[in-house]
């Protein structure tokens, strides 16, 4: 079956970064480019994983995993949340992880360390690319 990742981010281009370097694992994917199209989306669609940007124009990362948090319907309060940042100050991701999120990176992250995260929260199996069949 396969697992569907919501993105929020006000950048089409993080959003297609993001997109191309989860590709090896066959996800689907939703995306927005601010937090409250992407709280509808989460609220109208079944998402396994949410992706979105801590700095945001409008609702902010902290404010968008808030709203996610305090949903009255379990299949979207519960969804795994990764907040990702490229905000250098010190007390970021104690914030983010006080406001619920699963997990917290800063940006520029790679592809292989974005996958290991979305791998472990998704409860995916390790990438195997190096065996040969």
């Amino acid at each position: 079956m396969k697992r569907t990742v919501l993105i929020v981010d006000d950048s089409d281009t993080i959003r297609h970064i993001l997109k191309v370097y989860l590709m090896k694992l066959k996800l689907d994917f939703l995306d927005a480019d601010r937090a409250d199209r992407g709280l509808w989306l989460l609220g109208a669609n079944p998402v396994d994983l949410v992706i979105a940007d801590f700095n945001m124009p409008g609702m902010s990362g902290l404010e968008f995993v808030r709203h996610v948090r305090a949903d009255t319907r379990h299949e979207v309060s519960r969804v795994p949340l990764l907040l990702l940042t490229g905000g250098k100050a010190p007390d970021l991701e104690q914030r983010a992880l006080q406001a619920g999120a699963s997990e917290f990176v800063r940006k520029p992250v790679s592809s292989s360390a974005l996958s290991a995260v979305v791998r472990r929260l998704l409860s995916l199996p390790e990438d195997r690319g190096d065996l040969v069949a």
